[in-house]
């Protein structure tokens, strides 16, 4: 089983051979640059900044930011969290500064980093703000370019998948989730050693080794002496437990952005299972059921996004929802589990249930009663529509570079997977 099998992926719409090719060969090969709806104002108590960063990831850039302006990092906002291997462009707000720390802020030296001060803001930067992201991605050693024409027709004609990406699942151990089912089936004892302890190939060997022990013996002591300080989580959990404390305490001490992870991270694996189905059942992602779900697509300032106003495909708007997809002005979606989430007995609502039966799971028992480990669920669209992400590439020799912009949530390596034929992270 490859990586991508062990997250859901197991099917390409495009039936002609990849160009192969390896990408963040250096960081430089990956430049990401967010496209956000800012509003200027001449005053205000937020100072928005424009930021390009080589390898950092955005956590480490605000805890550094916070520390040079001597301020709380709860004063600096974004829209989105950023990867740290590559080159990225991204918006801040930082509310409450001062004229004099403005001037600071001006002439900021940290290493890798360009700040430059746009102005004023009444309002701070939010998720919400992003319309999504351009992208340009260098491909090495590549082979047969001139098939990327071809692949891009066939996305064009048959839709191009939405899958959630790897990183979704974790960085280099691709288990959040695993340790999500184990929550949602309340077996607290296997989340725990799953996220702690359970070895994954591609690890580094000599962590890997330590992880397939702590996993075959659940000794704590060891871990603890023996785990990487890098490994703050694992080796923070396994401390609750040498203090007495459950592996359910353990589990609810984690920070809550990286509890509410785990089950969405099992929604996310059910949705690139039933897509993959789905390619493998239909063939397309343009062609649309009674019962299905589709979204729409609304621009700003020229850029496309998914209007997240989902609608059930019915005998009355049928042929209209047909013609709106024809003219790309709608896509198929997919839901994502929860304890709201209304199954019919459509096609996608069947493979769902057939998908959680296999896990031992109920919709209701996304009604958890830690509210971090509960999900109501909600949608997500099934097609990237390459139409309106601007698509162009250029090859020199063995390289080939990719330019396009995709809506928030979407991932370039989900994009480009259908170019080269293999897992991408």
């Amino acid at each position: 089983m490859n990586v991508e099998e062990k997250v859901g992926i197991t099917a390409y719409i495009t039936g002609t051979e990849g160009i192969d090719g390896e990408i963040k060969q250096s960081i430089e090969d990956f430049y990401v640059e967010e496209v956000t709806k800012l509003k200027l104002s001449d005053g205000g108590r937020f100072t928005i900044i424009k930021v390009k960063k080589v390898n950092w990831d955005t956590l480490n850039f605000v805890r550094a930011l916070a520390n040079a302006l001597r301020i709380s990092q709860k004063r600096i906002h974004y829209a989105g969290t950023k990867d740290k291997r590559a080159v990225t462009v991204q918006y801040f707000a930082v509310s409450g500064l001062k004229e004099e720390q403005i001037e600071r802020l001006k002439n900021l030296k940290i290493k890798d980093v360009e700040i430059e001060v746009l102005g004023r803001s009444n309002r701070d930067i939010q998720l919400g703000d992003l319309i999504g992201n351009k992208f340009r991605v260098v491909v090495r050693s590549t082979k047969d370019g001139e098939k990327i024409e071809r692949i891009y027709e066939e996305l064009r004609e048959k839709g191009a998948p939405n899958f959630f990406g790897l990183q979704r699942f974790g960085s280099i151990r691709f288990i959040t989730h695993e340790v999500g089912l184990h929550i949602l089936k309340r077996d607290y004892e296997s989340a725990f050693w799953i996220y702690v302890a359970k070895p994954f190939e591609g690890e580094n060997e000599e962590v890997r080794k330590i992880r397939e022990e702590l996993w075959n013996t659940r000794d704590a002591k060891f871990g603890l002496r023996e785990l990487p300080k890098y490994l703050r989580y694992e080796r923070n959990l396994l401390q609750k437990l040498r203090e007495g404390k459950s592996e359910k305490e353990a589990l609810l001490s984690l920070p809550e952005n990286l509890k509410t992870m785990f089950v969405h991270a099992y929604q996310s694996y059910v949705f690139n299972r039933v897509l993959s189905a789905r390619i493998k059942e239909f063939g397309s992602l343009k062609i649309v059921e009674k019962g299905d779900w589709v979204d729409f697509v609304e621009f700003d300032n020229g850029y496309y996004r998914f209007g997240e106003d989902y609608v059930r495909v019915h005998e009355f708007n049928e042929s209209r929802v047909r013609f709106l997809i024809e003219k790309r002005r709608c896509a198929l979606s997919i839901p994502l589990p929860g304890y709201e989430t209304e199954l019919g007995d459509d096609w996608t609502s069947q493979k769902i249930r057939e998908f959680l039966d296999e896990d031992g799971i109920k919709l209701e028992d996304f009604k958890h009663e830690y509210r971090e480990f509960s999900s109501k669920g909600g949608l997500r669209s099934a097609d990237i529509l390459v139409e309106h992400t601007g698509f162009k590439f250029t090859s020199a020799e063995d390289t080939i570079t990719f330019e396009f912009f995709l809506p928030k949530g979407c991932y370039a390596t989900v994009m480009l997977r259908e170019f080269i034929k293999k897992p991408l992270s």
